[in-house]
């Protein structure tokens, strides 16, 4: 019997070793938050941890890399300078091949950092920061957009089909030229790209403009959007 329960439990231990572990880092701005942490801890093969920004500024760089095979930001700072430590995590962790996921209203985060618009592959123009009236991003809240999968052989569009999803959309943005369009849109007012990949440093990095309500966090087609995109990501680090 006793055989019998450890073999067990070691199994049960591998078995949660084997799913991909995740960081999930949110803060800065409003969301549906328990529909987005209840998504979270269920995606499919994976175990996240989630924690708020301050945690993660506080968090060595040694204990990501050995804890986590990739990191999900919901997190917005857009009212501060950013400190320079807090920088340099971003960038260091990049140069060790950590894999994140951007979503949503993280694409006018740090306004005045752009190292960080370089890392996420865009930026979403604020007034107060862009003299520019015509280069003013948009977005508009509750807007049905029907998503066409632009790149269908992409690991993080995997057996994903065009779907409709109800959730916040954002227009007139800056997407770098470089990166590698996955979700598109034919909506006039909203970006023609609305998801991305590329590389920044030695990690794999993915965009994904919607991610704002409950309506995404319970949609079939996003959530399995998410878990493609967290396992290419966090997979096969370089």
């Amino acid at each position: 019997m006793y055989i019998l329960c450890s073999l067990l439990m070691l199994s049960c231990f591998r078995a949660k070793e084997d799913k991909l572990s995740l960081l999930v880092v949110r803060g800065g701005h409003t969301y549906d938050t328990p529909d987005f942490e209840n998504m979270c801890s269920n995606l499919d093969g994976v175990n996240a941890t989630l924690v708020l920004n301050s945690h993660f500024y506080d968090m060595k760089i040694d204990e990501i890399k050995e804890k986590y095979d990739a990191i999900l930001f919901l997190n917005q700072n857009k009212h501060y300078s950013e400190y320079d430590w807090n920088k340099k995590k971003y960038i260091v962790l990049t140069k060790h091949g950590i894999g994140m996921v951007f979503l949503h209203f993280t694409l006018s985060s740090q306004p005045e950092w752009d190292e960080y618009h370089d890392l996420i592959g865009g930026k979403w123009f604020l007034k107060n920061y862009t003299e520019d009236e015509k280069l003013h991003s948009t977005y508009f809240t509750d807007m049905t957009l029907d998503i066409e999968v632009i790149d269908k052989n992409h690991p993080v569009t995997k057996a994903l089909e065009n779907f409709t999803l109800k959730d916040a959309y954002y227009g007139n943005i800056y997407r770098d030229p470089s990166v590698h369009p996955l979700l598109g849109s034919n909506h006039s007012d909203v970006s023609s790209v609305i998801a991305w990949s590329h590389y920044y440093n030695k990690s794999k990095i993915v965009y994904v403009m919607p991610g704002f309500t409950k309506e995404a966090y319970e949609n079939t087609s996003y959530k399995k959007l998410i878990t493609n995109a967290l396992y290419y990501v966090g997979l096969n680090r370089n």
